[in-house]
């Protein structure tokens, strides 16, 4: 449990690798006590669900989702498996696929009584109204998310949310707006530390502060996306070339060769 939640900030802080070193030792306890495996193997399944999506491995991730699905009892986790998936097709532009789903990701009648994957919810209705550009559903959605998050000190979600209000009053030509929602955005983004919020934020604020005309602040906005980028990527290849990297490919059986540590080879776990 330690191990799913340190790869899970990991992810968020753009860490890929050494994400993918604990995902790696976590399926070696999982190979060393058979039990762990039958009673952790959906969480596995969902960390390389989203490892993989931060690696833009986007049918790797769906199948790695819905390995976890197919083998979790847990009505969270099931939850928050759908609630990924969802964005993959979101983001995958699968219309259909993501419409099959709504009964299952639907806020109003989630199966789960947790206020964050409600609220998680809320947020992927507003992302799916967003693509559509329906922006005042997506803002009534985005609104419900913050309302929840805020009461429950959701950082993450409000970040996101605050970020993705922002790009829509953007895209409405609300310059003064959007700048109200992604400032605030940015400044808990890089509290969490989450490197895609800010990432995604710097690139709104450079439009922002090109539009008002100030350009010290446009190349400040400009240079903090480009070093964001230049992180990310050079994480991204690094992660890509590592042997463990082929865990996405496990779905059932034996877990590929090399691929996995021994427990507590992982130097961040140091």
């Amino acid at each position: 449990m330690l191990l799913e939640h340190i790869i899970m900030c990991r992810l968020v802080m753009g860490n890929k690798t050494q994400a993918l070193q604990e995902i790696s030792s976590a399926a070696a306890l999982c190979k060393q006590h058979p039990r762990l495996l039958e009673t952790h193997g959906p969480q596995l399944h969902t960390l390389l669900g989203l490892y993989s999506m931060s690696m833009n491995c986007m049918e790797a991730a769906e199948a790695q989702f819905i390995a976890a699905l197919n083998t979790s009892r847990e009505r969270e986790l099931w939850t928050f498996a759908n609630l990924n998936l969802a964005i993959v097709y979101l983001r995958g532009k699968r219309e259909a696929d993501f419409v099959a789903l709504h009964d299952r990701i639907n806020p109003e009648s989630l199966p789960s009584h947790s206020h964050s994957l409600r609220a998680a919810a809320y947020y992927v209705q507003g992302l799916q109204a967003f693509f559509q550009g329906r922006y005042n559903e997506a803002k009534r959605y985005l609104r419900e998310t913050l309302k929840m998050a805020n009461a429950e000190d959701l950082n993450r979600l409000t970040s996101c949310s605050l970020v993705l209000l922002g790009h829509i009053f953007l895209s409405l030509g609300n310059s003064r707006e959007s700048m109200n929602m992604v400032t605030p955005a940015m400044q808990l983004a890089s509290k969490i530390p989450d490197v895609h919020v800010q990432l995604w934020a710097s690139a709104i604020l450079k439009d922002l502060h090109r539009i008002c005309g100030d350009t010290q602040r446009e190349n400040e906005a400009y240079q903090r996306h480009v070093n964001f980028s230049q992180m990310l990527l050079s994480d991204h290849f690094q992660a890509s070339q590592m042997p463990e990297h082929n865990l996405i490919m496990w779905t059932q059986g034996n877990f590929p060769t090399n691929a996995i540590n021994a427990p507590g080879t992982s130097s961040s776990l140091l």
